[in-house]
């Protein structure tokens, strides 16, 4: 199993409510997500989201959890067998001269012996380029 947990942030210069009105819109991640290349809407609740981490095709179905200040991708199992995990948590606060927006991913991920070897270059790709991806497009 290939563990990740990585918390990286940044200060953008948008409203929080823009912050948060563009985490929360996930079948909209493709337009500005280099990783995620298709997400289809399943229903109200839940998303199945295809990504490409360096080469290797990844299919999941989430769930956004949204509250006050923030917005929480989960991965669903797909049977109770299922112990990969993926939560990718934002959270967006007012902060002088704009706002302050942190990402945690943590996954737990089937990954054959090579992945794991790259783990470094794998917590880039989810964290720092997904947030660098979501600076750039508030």
């Amino acid at each position: 199993m290939l563990e990740i947990d990585r918390t990286v942030s940044a200060q953008v210069k948008a409203p929080p409510d823009r912050c948060l009105a563009l985490l929360r819109d996930v079948a909209g991640y493709p337009r500005w997500a280099r990783l995620v290349g298709e997400v289809e809407v399943l229903d109200d609740d839940r998303v199945r989201l295809r990504a490409d981490v360096l080469g290797l095709p990844v299919v999941m179905t989430c769930r956004l959890e949204a509250a006050e200040g923030s917005a929480t991708l989960r991965r669903l199992p797909n049977d109770p067998d299922d112990d990969e995990a993926f939560v990718a948590a934002w959270t967006v606060r007012e902060a002088p001269g704009g706002v302050d927006v942190e990402l945690r991913v943590r996954a737990t991920m089937n990954a054959p012996g090579p992945a794991r070897l790259l783990r470094g270059r794998v917590e880039r790709k989810l964290a720092d380029e997904l947030l660098a991806d979501f600076a750039a497009a508030v």
